[in-house]
């Protein structure tokens, strides 16, 4: 399967190593850590490109939020 995006953080990652998944009006989101995850729950709809990700079926690159363009985050060197 091709990378997706974080909708919470805009991290690309690969689905087989996502942390958390969610299913939201048919579409399954894929998440680098359990804490996007829970932010996206709380609020799917907040998330840019949510609804309408889930409209066309399929994953679109949300804005990205301030640090999110870094290509590692803190916690994928703090879990060696």
């Amino acid at each position: 399967m091709a990378m997706v995006t974080d909708p919470v953080c805009g991290m690309e990652i690969d689905p087989k190593d996502a942390a958390a998944t969610s299913d939201y009006q048919g579409t399954t989101y894929y998440f680098c850590a359990v804490a996007c995850k829970e932010r996206f729950d709380a609020e799917p709809a907040k998330f840019p490109g949510a609804a309408k990700e889930a409209a066309a079926g399929a994953l679109a690159r949300p804005s990205m939020t301030e640090g999110a363009s870094q290509s590692r985050r803190w916690w994928q060197f703090w879990r060696r």
